[in-house]
């Protein structure tokens, strides 16, 4: 996991070498094997970087422009909506970027912890494995802002713009020192100097172009990790498998178990974009994240086109009503007048008298229509993007870290490994030996509905409390105790296992029962014990809900693992889910 980066010959010069066949087997077997995780895990790996070049090349675009809006109320406030959506989609782009990493890394330390436990099963008979080391993948948001400002500054161009420059075009020469200074100063008293210099429409469309090709890049993304994964999945036979692989490819992108159903507004529906994990889904069709970016880039693409239309055609309408102004005032001022007489004008003309001149002929009505039909414009583009903004917040707050989605992968290659059978599986490095329950928590994820990888492993505090928003009624009481979660898989696996053989006699006497199947029963610790006495572990964080109102995250010290009976399994019973406590 160095931080440098593998070049685009290394990465398929690795690929090409770990490539294997198919989990496939000719007789409509399918079983995976360490080899097609390691493969999969660069075949992600891969999909990452080229994740990352699809915001490379966005910005480098962006970046050849500035103040590409020019000036007026209405390009202000575009520019300044631009900027902060612009902001937060590059944002959520680096974000879900780490994301896909996670997975890579997850593959393979599954693969590595599954040699290592066949070598120990096997009772070391041979030399001992190598654990291959983890792909190099990103792990922290690159920064690719920010990108320049397009709004107008005031500095550079300014009377000298297109528009200004094709009307004095039509002054003759001889009168050009003169005239002109009046005729910018009369094109000024109108509303055409609010929009001087305009949008530079050559830029905006290059700009739109860019912006769709984001959105391409984006959908590719997705497309490429489903693939990745299903190399992985078996698609016949079985409905858990095939479930647990669309839960996966959903996850990614931003869907949990908790997540409701909003508008665009984040206001609660029954008909909108939902972020709930559903295992009848398939991946393409549910992965928000990914729909919300290719949205956004296709609405600031379509708005920046409109956009460069609008300026063009108010230029030609102003620039024609100028003309025609001014090919007037130079033909009232010159009409009769020989050579001798032109020249002197130049030189007794009153700097007053041309102005009036060209205001008498200048259509303003049909010019300031034409100036407030285009700052209307731009603000109407400015609230089309700002409504894009509640969604972007909400993506940035569901990308799944990089160890959520580590852990995430961790459970689905392991179970992937065991084919998905409704077993215990140790798949672990260390031995199980003494201890009289010994469970892997990737290996029992998804296992009779344990869930303690996906809703308690690498959440934030703010994902904490999102998920207490969301589990609350429409009055906004939550439905559950609190929300918590480990730091890692590892700290989870450790501590889950810590109040497991803590509780070995209370678990006995719970099964003498023996309980029904399916019932379900807490066992906790209030610390765990590293011998250090002075300094507390800490388990992991945990957001209270007391008196119905959600506290603030929180460090937590002990332990809760909650055991449901299942009488097949031996021992009979699965980690259904374990937290932070």
């Amino acid at each position: 996991m160095a931080e440098k980066r593998p070049t685009d010959e290394q990465r398929s010069k690795e690929r090409a070498e770990a490539r294997t066949r198919s989990p496939k087997s000719s007789g409509g077997g399918f079983d995976v094997q360490p080899p097609h995780l390691y493969y999969t895990a660069l075949m992600v790996r891969d999909g990452q970087f080229d994740y990352d070049k699809g915001a490379t090349a966005l910005t480098e675009v962006l970046n050849k422009y500035s103040q590409s809006a020019g000036a007026g109320r209405g390009a202000d406030a575009f520019a300044a909506a631009y900027k902060s959506v612009s902001e937060k989609f590059l944002q959520l782009w680096a974000k879900s970027l780490v994301s896909v990493g996670g997975v890579a890394v997850g593959l393979t330390d599954t693969a590595n912890k599954y040699v290592q436990a066949d070598w120990q099963a096997r009772r070391m008979y041979g030399p001992p494995p190598v654990a291959k080391t983890p792909p190099a993948v990103i792990e922290k948001p690159p920064r690719y802002g920010p990108v320049n400002d397009i709004k107008w500054s005031g500095t550079g161009e300014d009377a000298d713009s297109p528009e200004i420059a094709g009307i004095l075009g039509e002054i003759p020469d001889f009168l050009a020192d003169v005239i002109r200074p009046a005729i910018e100063h009369g094109l000024r008293l109108g509303k055409m100097h609010e929009i001087t210099p305009g949008c530079r429409d050559e830029e905006f469309t290059d700009m739109a172009t860019a912006w769709g090709a984001a959105q391409k890049a984006a959908k590719g993304a997705s497309d490429d990790f489903n693939g990745a994964i299903k190399f992985i999945s078996n698609n016949k036979g079985n409905d858990e498998w095939q479930g647990a692989m669309k839960a996966f490819c959903q996850t990614i992108w931003g869907t949990t178990e908790w997540g409701r159903t909003y508008d665009k507004q984040m206001q609660r529906v029954s008909i909108g974009r939902s972020w709930n994990t559903d295992r009848k889904v398939v991946p393409a069709k549910r992965r928000p994240i990914i729909d919300i970016l290719q949205e956004t880039a296709t609405a600031v693409q379509k708005e920046l086109d409109e956009l460069a239309g609008v300026a063009v055609t108010t230029r030609e309408t102003t620039t024609r009503l100028g003309k025609e102004a001014a090919k007037a005032t130079v033909r009232d001022l010159t009409t009769d007048l020989d050579v001798f007489e032109m020249t002197r004008l130049a030189a007794t003309v009153a700097f007053g008298e041309i102005v009036m001149t060209f205001r008498s002929h200048m259509d303003k009505a049909a010019a300031d229509a034409a100036v407030e039909k285009y700052h209307q414009a731009f603000s109407d583009a400015a609230g089309k993007l700002k409504e894009l903004e509640p969604e972007l917040d909400e993506a940035l707050l569901s990308v799944p870290t990089f160890a959520a989605e580590e852990a995430r992968a961790e459970g689905y290659g392991a179970r992937s490994l065991n084919d998905f059978k409704k077993e215990h599986s140790w798949q672990r490095p260390e031995s199980p030996i003494p201890y009289k329950y010994s469970l892997d928590l990737a290996t029992e994820e998804e296992l009779y509905g344990a869930h303690s990888i996906d809703k308690h492993v690498g959440l934030t505090d703010m994902q904490l409390t999102q998920r207490l928003r969301d589990e609350s009624n429409g009055m906004g009481k939550p439905s559950i105790p609190g929300a918590s979660s480990f730091t890692d898989l590892e700290s989870a696996q450790n501590y889950t296992q810590y109040n497991i053989r803590s509780n070995s006699a209370e678990i006995e006497k719970w099964l003498q029962g023996p309980p029904s199947q399916g019932a379900r029963k807490e066992f906790t610790v209030g610390a765990v014990d590293t011998g250090n006495h002075a300094i507390p572990v800490v388990t992991g964080r945990t957001a209270e809900v007391v008196n119905n109102a959600v506290t603030l995250p929180k460090d937590a010290h002990g332990v809760s693992t909650v055991l449901k009976y299942e009488p097949k399994l031996k021992p009979p019973f699965v980690v259904y889910t374990s937290m932070p406590k």
